[in-house]
C-alpha cells in the first residue's frame, strides 16, 4: 500500500510561494551623487575689484576611463572597478566644468567669465585643462577620495601659455561608503579651485600691470 501525506491548504501554499518570491525579488536601488560646495571669496586678493579681463572657460576634457556615470574605485594602481548602483547624477566632465564655472563667477575674479565664444567681445584669456582622475581608492581598511586635474591659461592675443598647474590630491575618508567619498571629493575640488583662483589673481594682476605701463 502506497504511503500518502496530508497536503497543506492551498492558501498556505500560495502564501509561502509569495514570501519566497518577495525575498528573491529585492532589487538594489541606484543612488545618484553630485560634487557640491559653496564657493568662498578669496582672502587677501591682490585686487579687490574684478580684473578688466574676459576669461573663456573651455570645458576641461576627461580621461576616457572616467567618462562614464558609474563611480570608479580602485584597490591598486593597475586596475579600475566600477560601482553599478552608485552613480553620478550628471556626467563627471559636465559636473566638474559646471563647478569650475560656478566658482569663477562667484568669486568675481574677472570682468567676464564665458563658456562659449559666439562672435561677441573676444576673451582675453582661455582657461582649459584635463580631468585626469576622479575615483575612490581603497587600501585595506582605509578609503581615500582622489582627484587629479590639470589647468592651463592661454593669452588669446598671441596663444602664449601664461599659467599651467597640475593638482593630484588624495584625502582620507573616515566612513567607508560612497557618500562620504563624494563629500571628500567635493572638499578636494573646493581646495583645488581656491588654489586656481589664487593663481589667477597673481596672473591677472601682473597682466593688468603690464597693460597699464604700455
Amino acid at each position: 500500500m502506497k504511503n500518502t501525506y496530508p497536503r497543506p491548504p492551498m492558501f498556505l501554499t500560495l502564501l509561502i510561494a509569495a514570501l519566497v518570491m518577495a525575498g528573491c525579488g529585492i532589487v538594489p536601488v541606484k543612488k545618484y551623487y553630485l560634487l557640491n560646495y559653496i564657493p568662498m571669496a578669496l582672502q587677501n586678493r591682490l585686487n579687490e575689484t574684478p580684473y578688466p579681463s574676459i576669461i573663456r572657460l573651455k570645458d576641461l576634457s576627461i580621461e576616457e576611463a572616467y567618462a562614464r556615470p558609474q563611480i570608479v574605485y580602485r584597490q591598486n594602481a593597475y586596475q579600475l572597478q566600477f560601482y553599478f548602483y552608485q552613480v553620478w547624477a550628471v556626467k563627471p566632465a559636465r559636473m566638474i566644468n559646471d563647478l569650475i564655472f560656478k566658482h569663477l563667477v562667484a568669486v568675481d575674479i574677472a570682468r567676464g567669465i564665458v563658456r562659449r565664444y559666439d562672435g561677441g567681445e573676444k576673451p582675453d584669456f582661455e582657461l582649459s585643462g584635463t580631468i585626469e582622475a576622479i575615483d575612490e581608492y581603497d587600501s585595506d581598511q582605509v578609503w581615500f577620495a582622489h582627484m587629479a586635474l590639470r589647468f592651463q591659461l592661454t593669452r588669446t592675443s598671441d596663444g602664449q601659455t601664461v599659467y599651467s598647474r597640475r593638482f593630484d590630491k588624495r584625502k582620507r575618508v573616515f566612513k567607508n561608503d560612497p557618500q562620504s567619498v563624494v563629500k571628500e571629493m567635493s572638499s578636494i575640488m573646493e581646495f583645488i579651485m581656491n588654489q586656481v583662483v589664487g593663481d589667477l589673481d597673481q596672473v591677472l594682476d601682473s597682466a593688468n600691470g603690464q597693460r597699464g605701463v604700455q
